[in-house]
């Protein structure tokens, strides 16, 4: 089987690269035989439409699975299109990647990890986001999205439901799969996964000490002991009828 690991360098000790549809490198993985080549991404500089060109430079390479940090709807319709399945939420180094696919610990994604120009513009890469812009992100029981019950286990919920917020109004929600519900992700794994989804705040029932520590050091504001749907909790939010942790 021929698995695509995006990766910021060409070796099997590389990183694995958040961004798919940017990512610097593709490290072509034979599990079989354990071969691989590393490929120079030539979507990297795309001014739009890199995730679909490079689904598409994965397909003609015949993986039938790609491991990254998060992939947009446009690429994942057309990896999903090509029979390739997608792992995000995936991070450390491409060997260590691998050997958790082999192991069967990752869990397939059954739609896209983010929205729309993730990477680019406002929200990632770094870029800094247009003022009265944020990004909320919601521990959340089902795939409701906004109808969604706000889930009262921040690390193990099945789910977040990522609000994205202008001037104070909702403008748009999606639902991103919790990598690390059906196993124990490592100290960490769960608040850095959600800074890269490039969330400002997240919200949740409870959230351990342990993570809200990461929280603040990413700049990440917590608010905790909140319940009920995600629609009316984010409006309590952004009303300041809730707090930090």
């Amino acid at each position: 089987m021929r698995i695509a690991i995006t990766a910021k360098d060409k070796s099997l000790d590389a990183e694995v690269d958040p961004r798919f549809g940017r990512c610097q490198y593709f490290i072509i993985f034979d599990t079989e035989t354990g071969a691989f080549e590393a490929l120079d991404n030539a979507s990297v500089s795309l001014g739009g439409g890199a995730g679909v060109q490079s689904a598409q430079a994965i397909a003609e390479k015949g993986a039938e699975a790609v491991l990254t940090g998060n992939v947009g709807p446009n690429a994942f319709q057309v990896l999903s299109a090509a029979g390739i399945s997608v792992y995000a939420g995936v991070s450390g180094k491409v060997s260590d990647a691998i050997a958790q696919f082999r192991s069967g610990k990752l869990k397939p994604f059954s739609f896209p990890s983010v929205g729309a120009h993730y990477g680019v513009g406002a929200y990632g890469s770094g870029v800094t986001k247009p003022s009265g812009k944020k990004r909320i992100a919601v521990a959340s029981e089902d795939d409701q999205g906004l109808n969604s019950e706000v889930s009262q286990h921040f690390g193990r919920c099945p789910y977040y439901t990522m609000v994205e917020v202008e001037n104070g109004e909702i403008t748009l929600s999606y639902r991103v799969e919790n990598p690390f519900w059906t196993r124990h992700g490592e100290s960490g794994e769960a608040p850095t996964f959600i800074r890269d989804q490039g969330a400002d705040v997240i919200i949740s029932g409870g959230i351990g000490q342990r993570a809200l520590r990461f929280f603040q050091q990413y700049g990440i504001q917590a608010v905790t002991g909140v319940s009920g749907q995600v629609k009316m909790v984010v409006e309590q939010y952004l009303r300041g009828e809730t707090g930090k942790a």
